[in-house]
């Protein structure tokens, strides 16, 4: 019986070394440069598109993903009418190859960041309160220590963990409350709500603005998506009454204008209330309903894996600078 054993034993041994070599002929017979190409066309969904990205001529990104497809032994990515669409063996690939790629630009790059002569774009998924807030003096900084550095700001949409994932976004900027391990989050602001209104609002001529008078207004409502109800709503549920929206924005800026030739109000954070009351014609009043802490905090997320690049690393540790000042 032992005998047995120990021959069944050695027979794993020896299937576990032929596999193991023939890992190691396929790793060693695997050109990095394919990895770039698989991650260009897993992230545009396009061949073309992807060849544009890299500089490439069409006939040879298909060549190389040919070449990729027959060292992995998967077809990776598929034509479909939606573009390039990825196999379950692609999705799996898809976080660590780029992991690997950006530990790789890592090793490769000059170990002290010298932001003065960086070069590169960063990508950066955010709502609306960091337009408003945060990006002008993060431009400011830009400008000043780093000016061959670009930034690409594009909505949230409610996708940030994909953006984060598929390396669409370097960072995102939002309220998440609990985020996968994958993630590391950093808390930036935590403020609460204030309204804006015209000056000679009538609103203004009563001694305070109650949660009754505050629903019985024209309200607009800031939206970046499809939600029609906001923070501001839920508390108001709780009162047991309800407000009419009259108008939904996508930017608070939009606001700007219509609040001053109109009796309509604006709940807003009080950074970006104090920001349009710097209009003549506008002021700010405390909000008269109690909003969920919660939505009221401005989170940033980075990928632990994919976001070590130094560059991201800067401009993530300014941000925090940039928010550590008080808005008040």
């Amino acid at each position: 019986m032992t005998t047995k054993r120990s021959a069944i034993i050695e027979i794993h041994r020896h299937d576990l070394y032929i596999h193991t070599m023939n890992d190691k002929r396929r790793l060693r017979s695997l050109d990095l440069n394919l990895l770039v190409v698989f991650e260009a066309v897993y992230r545009e969904r396009h061949v073309t598109r992807a060849a544009e990205k890299l500089g490439m001529s069409q006939p040879a990104m298909s060549n190389a993903l040919q070449r990729l497809r027959s060292t992995l032994g998967d077809e990776l990515l598929v034509k479909s009418p939606a573009g390039m669409e990825p196999t379950e063996r692609a999705v799996e690939l898809a976080v660590p190859i780029q992991g690997i790629l950006a530990e790789l630009e890592d090793l490769l790059a000059n170990r002290r960041f010298d932001p003065a002569t960086a070069k590169g774009t960063i990508t950066i998924a955010a709502v609306d309160y960091f337009n408003v807030i945060l990006l002008p003096p993060l431009m400011q900084v830009l400008s000043d220590q780093a000016p061959g550095v670009s930034l690409r700001i594009t909505p949230t949409n409610g996708r940030s963990y994909e953006l984060l994932d598929v390396s669409e976004a370097d960072l995102a900027l939002a309220s998440f409350g609990d985020v996968p391990v994958r993630f590391q989050k950093d808390v930036l602001r935590n403020e609460g709500y204030a309204c804006v209104l015209r000056r000679d609002h009538p609103a203004l001529l009563s001694n305070g603005l109650t949660p009754k008078r505050y629903a019985e207004l024209r309200h607009i409502l800031h939206s970046p998506g499809k939600d029609t109800r906001g923070s501001t709503d839920q508390a108001l549920a709780v009162l047991g009454k309800q407000r009419h929206v009259a108008l939904t924005v996508s930017s608070f800026i939009h606001a700007e204008s219509i609040l001053t030739v109109t009796d309509m109000i604006l709940t807003a954070p009080r950074s970006v209330a104090a920001r349009l009351a710097e209009n003549p014609a506008l002021t700010t009043i405390p909000c008269p309903v109690a909003v969920d802490a919660n939505v009221q905090q401005l989170e940033m997320l980075s990928h632990t894996r994919l976001g070590k690049r130094p560059l991201v690393a800067w401009v993530r540790q300014v941000l925090l600078e940039i928010a550590a000042v008080d808005p008040q």
